[in-house]
């Protein structure tokens, strides 16, 4: 991939800091010839040009400056920081979703990608959150080149980085081109192959000099590669097109108006936000029989389900509710006398450095969020009894369980730890003799204590089917991928589900845009999955701002894989440019 270019560059290694070479001031029009120093230095070819360079203060390398830490953010990334990831920290960077990435090899940014990326043996990471993602947005493409010196990293994006690029782009479309050749027999390939004629052309006229012609060819050879891939993928008619949807509408036109828009990217799922932050989008006689707000308020005067549901089902579109369970939203139930847990303060689920406040427990990591008991018996009775009204109100097609879990648990926090309610510590006092509170991870009942959080979690997953089953209703769950992780720090034994068939789908988070990794996960989901349910993986390409092709290549892997569809999220931010991408070809019905 990057023989053609790295004869020109010299191996970095971030234990050991480059040296700065000296040289005037560049700018886009001039060429830069860097004398060779040491072999350190980055270098730059004697014809290369300099479009644009930048700076910023790195605030830590991994594993090295460990003892920096002072949060438990994953991966040790605080609010706007910028981080370095070297291969000794693990196999991947360990971050969420709400941060950016870009992959280093031999002092080149050689991918792009949001959160969680593997990180190379022969490279490092370069992740930002904040002001520091937008620094990586703004200043690192494919290509760009590295120095790191002094807690400093600089960013140089030249004539060769857009050559780079312009041959990443190649090899990626015809190497997808390759591996579909047998897979989409009624596809039309004389557009896909006009646009790769030119998109080769250009590039080799890009090698020809360090002229600006020679960087429009790079950067049109880039262009026709994006519209080959954005062509070699066709639309599938039985495949699920799905989106999660907040609902921000209040009126029958303001819902028209979304879904013909839905309708028209080639969308014929939708998972709408229905309960969500500890309130429901419909008027609920649940809700007011608790004493809790009767309805959003924000939705007062309709009912937004029964339209969506309508509307839907008009344009051939399925509904499938999305419903946060134990997850109550972020605004302090003081505000609201009717909020969930300022009617039933007991119901909170609280960590066990808090077991003796008499406020209310938000999670710092989790929005700020408040999470509601898993244990407690009555917090199961009125989910499920929610659940059961809007199975009896509404002509829904699925329904999508998301929060089924305990609040994310840092693993190397003990005091972090969630479930210490009293309602658990008295019932698993009353079976084993002690309170949970006195053991600590090297007690003989620790994994008694774990495994009782994790069956909580599964008897509420249990009461659900046994109400969708009756109903005849499809059943899926939010999950997350790394089956290992998501034991420990959330007590999600989702494999259990599976086994025991609670559930028609998962629908794994996929929160990242690194290919490898995403394909990892998926074929372990689908190993574990079999025949016992539909894997339906959720993208967050959108979410994450990574390049509108990375959703095409994740919509490749998880055809390989012979998944049965992709739910994106969100609705929210799937802007024009994903939009578009989508109604080319992948989502958009073919006439030829």
């Amino acid at each position: 991939m990057r023989g053609y270019f790295l004869k020109f560059f010299v191996l970095i290694s971030l234990l050991l800091l480059p040296v700065y070479a000296t040289s005037a001031p560049v700018n886009d029009s001039e060429n830069l010839t860097k004398e060779k120093k040491s072999k350190n230095l980055v270098v730059l070819k004697q014809n290369d040009r300099v479009i644009s360079e930048s700076t910023r203060k790195i605030n830590a390398i991994y594993p090295q400056d460990l003892p920096y830490v002072t949060n438990n953010f994953p991966g040790y990334r605080g609010a706007n920081q910028l981080v370095i990831y070297t291969q000794k920290f693990g196999k991947t960077t360990e971050t969420n979703e709400f941060g950016k990435e870009a992959v280093v090899v031999d002092d080149i940014v050689v991918e792009l990608t949001g959160a969680n990326s593997i990180i190379p043996k022969n490279g490092y990471v370069i992740s930002g959150h904040g002001t520091a993602k937008k620094w990586i947005g703004d200043n690192l493409k494919i290509g760009t080149k590295i120095e790191i010196k002094d807690k400093t990293i600089k960013a140089y994006t030249t004539l060769d980085s857009y050559r780079f690029c312009a041959k990443h782009k190649l090899e990626t479309v015809e190497n997808v081109l390759l591996s579909t050749k047998l897979d989409y027999g009624s596809r039309d390939d004389k557009q896909i192959y006009h646009y790769l004629k030119k998109a080769k052309q250009q590039y080799k006229k890009s090698l020809k000099n360090s002229s600006d012609e020679a960087l429009e060819c790079a950067k049109e050879s880039i262009k026709n590669s994006t519209l080959v891939f954005r062509y070699t993928l066709p639309y599938l008619e039985n495949e699920l097109k799905g989106t999660w949807i907040r609902p921000k509408e209040t009126s029958i036109k303001e819902i028209q108006k979304t879904l013909d828009k839905i309708k028209e990217t080639g969308i014929n799922n939708v998972f709408l936000e229905t309960y969500f932050h500890g309130l429901t989008i419909f008027p609920s006689q649940v809700m007011q029989a608790y004493g809790f707000n009767p309805q959003n308020p924000a939705f007062v005067g309709i009912d937004p389900l029964a339209i969506w549901i309508k509307e839907a089902h008009k344009r051939g579109i399925k509904v499938h509710v999305w419903f946060e369970s134990f997850y109550v939203g972020n605004k302090s139930p003081e505000i609201d006398e009717k909020s969930i847990l300022a009617v039933k303060p007991s119901w909170q689920n609280i960590t066990k450095q808090k077991v003796d406040y008499k406020g209310y427990v938000p999670h710092p990591q989790e929005h700020n969020g408040y999470f509601l008991d898993p244990a407690n018996p009555e917090v199961i009775t009125f989910l499920t009894s929610l659940i059961g009204e809007i199975f009896a109100k509404y002509n829904i097609d699925g329904l999508n369980v998301d929060y089924i879990r305990y609040p994310n648990i840092a693993k190397e926090n003990y005091n972090n730890q969630w479930g210490y309610t009293p309602y658990a510590r008295d019932e698993f006092e009353l079976t084993y003799e002690i309170d949970p509170f006195d053991l600590d991870k090297d007690s003989s009942l620790w994994n008694e204590w774990n495994q009782y959080r994790k069956d909580k979690i599964t008897d509420y997953i249990k009461k659900v089917s046994d109400l969708a089953k009756n109903r005849n209703i499809l059943l899926s769950a939010v999950i997350f991928p790394d089956y290992k992780i998501s034991v420990q720090t959330k007590f999600q034994d989702w494999t259990k589900w599976l086994d025991e068939k609670y559930l028609n789908a998962v629908t794994p988070l996929i929160l990242t845009s690194d290919d490898n990794l995403a394909k990892n996960m998926l074929e372990e989901i689908k190993k574990k999955a079999q025949d016992n349910a539909i894997v339906y993986p959720g993208l967050f390409a959108g979410f994450i701002e990574s390049d509108p092709e990375d959703l095409l290549k994740q919509i490749h892997i998880i055809r390989k894989l012979k998944l049965q569809g992709v739910i994106l999220f969100d609705w929210a931010h799937l802007s024009n440019e994903y939009l578009e991408v989508l109604k080319t070809s992948v989502f958009k019905v073919q006439t030829y």
